[in-house]
């Protein structure tokens, strides 16, 4: 075989192409109009005749001259019926498929310029899509046009392009960084945001941990407005009876500090204040209230700060009250003189008789003087205790008059007359001093009288509301007032007191008794303390009474009082247990004083003698003493009784001296 011989049957064939995985759309579209056109159409093409060129090696292309050349000649000679039908349906199929690529590349054309629309979001062109593209799910605005640089700048060629990809580099960095930078000031802004609201939540623990507390000790709250983020609570420390210039105090903010604590209004942050009593003597202090000592308001905790201004606002008020009082008590010598009250204190028995009472209102952390003697710091301490407790005792009055059917309403203004407080301490020290002088005069009678051998006793009962106080708490007037207010109540009321005393010439088994009533009101009609002296009818008999007129005396000073008892007493010696004792032998004489004549026995020396019994302060004075001769009167024995046990009795030493 010659080498020219080899070569003639060689088919020259395209380098193949490495094989794809899978071919695109539009490589399959080119690849299907490749074959139309050089086989015509595709329903003539099968995988066996594909096969058989492989195998054969015939050229498709020469083929195609061939049988090009075979038709031409064919056609030079008369074309058959057949061969036109054969020929117009070839022209058909060979039109058609012009057609079909036309609109394939037409569409694709108009896939494209949508496509590239899309990338606008302005530009609405949904519409314009075909059913293929629509299949195949490409996403709009992944295909853009760029009108690209002027045809002399594209020349230079490799330059422009690494020009191009270093500034490509250079915004993917900076894109890099400046998504970093967001990314940390995000991070930052979250860690911030974490802090705040950390720190939020532990303020708001703290704060509701106090408003519970608070609530919880038994503070009333009341929610504030709903712009108050700070303050959303105030507390009610203040009392809801107090007087009207002090019931708009009563109310503060809970403000809410930075760490969350609560913060004090300045209502509540001011000096706690507290009612100072002192009990002075010819210008010595004898005795000062005291307090338990608190210390500073920042160190102490919310619950105890509440408290102090609660208390504070409430000696501030007994201050003013005891200060609008004073001014009906002037003629009681009631004095205000440097935002201090003094109120005289009159003799309680055997104490001071010149002791003043002074008042004032001053802070808790101010440093008190010492007192020049501590011995009246009790007393000091009683009133200033007693003034408190009269206060609230009006609180709860108000309360309980509110509370009432209102009466009918009037034209005229209702007054409300300020509370009783000072009144109140003025009549109990009165009535006091009243009852004790009785008390002190009637236990020296007493003594006296007993020293002697006379028969007599005395009872004194203080205040009678107190001695039959069981009684009155077991069918109240009023049940909707506690036991301690209605106790309270009465000292408000006159305070009465009553006491007794047996009569030395009275019998045992049915004794006589003067009875001493005595009444205290610092008001209409008495304005002070009264006595009334009621006295029995063996009495009534002695004065020559008459039967329709009472048997009753009343005095307005504890020094007449004693007069009359003392004279008393002597008139019911020496016109009663004398006469009773010697019978028609006993003469009376005359009452002032008390003066009776007694016939000694014996038929031929009698004589008569002139007893005269005076009883002051006591003491039982018995002077016995002849008759008048030559205008004077001879004392001839004279005894006193004073309360000493080991005196001779006095009907002893009276028959002693009878003889």
């Amino acid at each position: 075989m010659s080498a020219s011989g080899s070569f003639t049957n060689v088919a020259l064939r395209p380098w193949p192409a490495p094989a794809r995985e899978k071919l695109t759309p539009v490589e399959i579209h080119a690849q299907i109009a490749q074959l139309t056109t050089e086989r015509g159409h595709l329903r003539y093409i099968t995988e066996d005749s594909l096969q058989n060129e492989i195998d054969t090696g015939t050229d498709p292309s020469k083929a195609a001259s061939a049988k090009e050349g075979v038709v031409q000649v064919e056609q030079n000679a008369a074309p058959t019926r057949q061969e036109r039908l054969v020929e117009i349906q070839r022209t058909g199929q060979a039109m058609f498929s012009r057609l079909e690529w036309s609109s394939f590349y037409t569409t694709n054309m108009i896939d494209l310029v949508s496509l590239i629309l899309s990338k606008d979001p302005s530009k609405r062109v949904e519409g314009s899509f075909s059913a293929r593209f629509k299949e195949q799910n490409v996403p709009h605005g992944s295909f853009g046009l760029d009108k690209g640089a002027p045809t002399e700048e594209s020349q230079k060629g490799a330059l422009t392009r690494d020009s191009n990809t270093l500034e490509k580099k250079k915004r993917k960095l900076v894109a890099m960084g400046s998504r970093m930078e967001a990314l940390d000031k995000g991070i930052d802004n979250i860690l911030q945001a974490a802090t705040e609201l950390e720190t939020e939540v532990r303020k708001e623990t703290k704060y509701w941990g106090e408003i519970l507390s608070v609530s919880q000790k038994g503070w009333s709250l009341q929610k504030l407005r709903r712009d108050a983020r700070h303050s959303p609570f105030a507390v009610h420390y203040g009392f809801q009876e107090a007087s009207d210039h002090f019931k708009a105090r009563r109310l503060a903010p809970l403000r809410m500090d930075k760490d969350g604590s609560i913060i004090l209004d300045p209502a509540l942050a001011l000096k706690p204040k507290t009612l100072r009593v002192r009990v002075t003597a010819n210008g010595k202090i004898l005795g000062t209230s005291t307090l338990p000592p608190q210390g500073e308001l920042s160190d102490l905790g919310i619950e105890k700060s509440i408290q102090l201004a609660r208390d504070s606002l409430f000696e501030e008020e007994l201050y003013h009250e005891m200060s609008m009082e004073r001014r009906q008590l002037g003629s009681f010598g009631v004095q205000l003189r440097d935002s201090c009250i003094h109120l005289p204190v009159p003799d309680l028995g055997g104490g001071q008789t010149n002791r003043i009472v002074l008042i004032d209102c001053v802070a808790r952390d101010d440093k008190f003087l010492d007192a020049d003697d501590r011995s009246e710091d009790w007393l000091a301490q009683k009133i200033a205790e007693a003034l408190r407790i009269l206060l609230a005792h009006e609180h709860h009055m108000r309360l309980h008059r509110r509370s009432q059917v209102p009466p009918p309403l009037t034209q005229n203004r209702r007054v409300h007359p300020s509370p009783p407080l000072l009144r109140t301490m003025l009549t109990f020290f009165h009535h006091t001093s009243a009852v004790n002088s009785l008390q002190n005069y009637l236990d020296l009678t007493v003594a006296a009288m007993t020293s002697a051998g006379l028969n007599t006793s005395s009872h004194v009962v203080r205040e009678n509301s107190w001695a039959h106080l069981i009684e009155a708490l077991k069918k109240p007037q009023d049940k909707d007032l506690s036991v301690a207010d209605q106790i309270l109540r009465s000292l408000s009321k006159p305070f009465d007191g009553t006491a007794t005393l047996t009569l030395p010439s009275s019998n045992e088994t049915r004794p006589e008794l003067i009875t001493i009533n005595t009444r205290t009101y610092m008001g209409a009609p008495i304005f002070g303390s009264e006595y009334k002296v009621i006295v029995p009818p063996s009495l009534g008999v002695v004065l020559d009474l008459p039967q329709d007129q009472k048997r009753e005396f009343r005095f307005t000073s504890a020094t007449e009082l004693e007069h009359y008892l003392d004279w008393i007493l002597s008139l019911d010696l020496t016109h009663s247990l004398l006469p009773l004792e010697y019978g028609e032998r006993a003469v009376v004489i005359d009452i002032i004083p008390p003066r009776v004549s007694i016939w000694t026995k014996g038929r031929k020396k009698r004589a008569k003698k002139d007893v005269v019994i005076e009883f002051a302060r006591g003491a039982l004075k018995l002077s016995v003493a002849n008759p008048q001769v030559h205008g004077e009167a001879m004392t001839e024995n004279e005894i006193i009784w004073d309360g000493r046990k080991d005196a001779t009795s006095f009907k002893k030493t009276v028959k002693g001296f009878m003889g």
